[in-house]
């Protein structure tokens, strides 16, 4: 097969392109090779999902799964935070998985626990593979090179290619490009993206958005008036575009077009998860990112605005962007530290050192800033309405506080859901129904993305940066701050049981059932430790049907890790336990076996050789070395463990 890829193309994908792709992977994961296909847009990758169960249920491809079993807890978590007819959840049987980011978490967990076990053979994963993701494969497959109408970067594809190859496992990667037609142009693009892989170069980030600025602001006619530096140093309006948001849905139409000539044919129509370039991106936009990088260079946010221009020179002196700017035209340096400092000095005009202190705890630009600066009252008042009902529990508090903080905030940049910029109508439902930790069946695939992007990413960033600014100016929360952001992006109402979930337990069933009938009270890591190690919570466990019966096992892996997870420390506890003997052992030192299989613990020799059981079982939390000395004539054991955790004996057993 060549080591080629697909591109862009001036007519339809072919439903046997990726096709192609699939059976190619088929082939190499049958040879004993992991495969991992590349899709460039986070959107494609659930078509290929669809196609994978399609395939194999018309017979053209084989399950890849050798043990069901092996996948009998990710299929559970799916299931519950996706629905069983997901992509992700109904390829998963067939012994593939699918990766992107919109995925919820306590499901990318048990995803990449899967991975990382080898247990699955063929992935398709999207763009996160070259921002993070741990995974490497023997052979690699990238079916197209193209994202919104242009080429994936050179750095990227690095990145991505370096993936190819496992370590102590194979001597060398294998990167295949799969083509179907117009072979000699695909091999063409082919060659021009390897080469400038070979030849990539870090690129100053700040220059590319300088660069962009300057000619947007060139575009609007604002750097030919007389007096543009004064201008753009004093008037907010100036680096605002009246035109542009309609040319830039102009260009995103034309780069929808382009991307459905290349994507597979039922990939999904709404591309919210592409990545827009910086070309694509609204002014607006991009003069949050530089206001993000004057923050950065000016560590004093106290500073007078007459001392910006020599803190910016000190800044970038010696930096990527001075080496870098160096090469260029030798305008090119002036022009870009003009655009800087008049941007650095319009900040320093219009805010204060406190309010530029809260915007730079936020992360956020110049506008989102004083837009949240003028209803800080407003919003804080409503955030801690929402704090204060998510440690109670009380639903219509929670919602209508979260519903007025939306109505605030995920109609301002950068808490914009998406790029059409509106919410559904039905969103206040969508989150009611989420909060409340309805079944995602019964919320549905189509809001599911509202609750991806617009509550569970979005609104939680935007929570976050709220409470953040309040802290950075001083303000210190009389009670447990952050339930609301942590109910919002665990969709359960209360916060014990967010807190649950985001200690692993991968249920919101559980979670939720686990809380409302044990009713405990904890508001720390610490407080929730005790609580599951607590004789209540043990006893429930082992009763094997808790917190519900279809999660029990669930939630008993999950308190297993959580405890044997938490504590470092080992300790040395001795005990004196009876055996359940009629006669006495030989003198001597022994093993002390707990967890059998059949409940009990063990007196054992050495090499594991079964002596006796002791009257009553221990619950051993794990590693540990635990043994015991028979003094002769005696059924009482002296038992010694060290290890991590506290041994638990249900009663004294003489």
């Amino acid at each position: 097969m060549e080591k080629a890829a697909l591109g862009k193309e001036k007519k339809p994908y072919p439903r046997k392109n990726s096709h192609l792709a699939l059976f190619a992977a088929w082939e190499f994961a049958n040879q004993g090779k992991r495969t991992l296909i590349f899709s460039t847009q986070a959107n494609w990758v659930e078509s290929y999902g669809k196609q994978v169960v399609d395939l194999c249920k018309r017979g053209y491809l084989n399950s890849l799964l050798d043990d069901e079993a092996s996948i009998a807890r990710a299929v559970e978590v799916g299931k519950e935070w996706l629905g069983e007819d997901h992509p992700a959840v109904a390829c998963l049987k067939q012994g593939v998985a699918i990766h992107h980011g919109r995925l919820p978490s306590p499901f990318l967990r048990e995803l990449e626990a899967l991975l990382s076990d080898g247990v699955l053979k063929v992935i398709v994963a999207s763009p996160t593979l070259s921002q993070g993701l741990n995974l490497n494969a023997a052979v690699l497959l990238v079916p197209a090179l193209y994202r919104a109408a242009e080429k994936i970067k050179g750095e990227e594809f690095a990145n991505v290619a370096g993936r190819a190859g496992r370590a102590f496992v194979d001597v060398e990667g294998l990167i295949v490009h799969v083509m179907f037609d117009s072979i000699d142009w695909r091999k063409k693009e082919w060659v021009k993206l390897v080469a400038s892989a070979k030849a990539r170069t870090l690129k100053s980030g700040l220059i590319q958005i300088v660069a962009e600025i300057i000619e947007r602001l060139s575009r609007e006619g604002v750097l030919d008036r007389d007096d543009a530096w004064e201008y753009l140093a004093n008037a907010r309006e100036a680096w605002r575009s009246s035109t542009e948001e309609a040319s830039v849905a102009e260009r995103l139409a034309a780069a929808r077009q382009n991307d459905a000539d290349i994507a597979p044919d039922d990939a999904d129509e709404d591309d919210g998860d592409a990545e827009e370039t910086i070309e694509e991106e609204p002014l607006s936009q991009i003069v949050e990112r530089l206001d993000a990088t004057v923050f950065g260079l000016i560590e004093a946010l106290d500073s007078d605005r007459s001392d910006l221009p020599k803190l910016l020179d000190e800044a970038l002196r010696g930096s990527l962007w001075a080496r870098q700017i160096a090469r260029e035209d030798e305008e090119a340096a002036p022009l870009h530290k003009r655009v800087i400092e008049a941007r650095a000095d319009l900040i320093w005009k219009t805010t204060t050192a406190q309010a530029r202190r809260g915007h730079f705890a936020m992360g956020v630009g110049l506008e989102a800033g004083l837009t949240i600066d003028a209803m800080a009252d407003v919003l804080a008042e409503l955030l801690d309405r929402a704090d204060v009902a998510a440690l109670s529990g009380d639903i219509d508090e929670l919602i209508d506080a979260l519903g007025g903080l939306c109505e605030r905030l995920l109609f301002m940049r950068p808490f914009i859901p998406n790029k059409n910029n509106a919410l559904p109508a039905n969103w206040k439902a969508i989150l009611r129904s989420w909060v409340s930790g309805e079944d995602v069946a019964k919320i549905g695939p189509q809001n599911m993305r509202t609750v991806e992007e617009a509550f569970t990413y979005r609104l939680v960033w935007a929570l976050e940066a709220i409470r953040t600014r309040r802290m950075s100016l001083g303000w210190s929360p009389e009670m447990v701050a952050g339930g609301a952001a942590a109910a919002v992006e665990t969709g359960v109402p209360q916060f014990m049981m967010s807190m649950l979930i985001r200690a692993g337990l991968p249920s919101r069933r559980a979670a939720m059932a686990a809380i409302e009938d044990a009713k405990p009270v904890f508001v720390t890591p610490a407080e929730m430790r005790a609580w599951l190690e607590s004789d209540e919570i043990t006893a429930y466990t082992d009763a094997g049907d808790w917190p519900t019966p279809n999660t029990a096992a669930l939630w008993a892996r999950f308190r297993t890790e959580a405890l044997s997870g938490g504590i470092q420390k080992w300790s040395i506890e001795q005990y004196k336990r009876l055996l359940d003997i009629a006669g006495a052992p030989p003198a001597g030192l022994y093993r002390i076996v707990t967890d059998e299989g059949d409940g009990r613990s063990w007196l054992a020799t050495p090499d594991y050789r079964r002596v006796a059981a002791f009257k009553k079982a221990a619950v051993d939390p794990k590693p540990s070395l635990f043994w015991g000395r028979l003094a002769g004539s005696t059924r009482l054991v002296e038992a010694l463990r060290v290890g991590r955790g506290k041994l638990r004996w249900p009663a004294a057993d003489a």
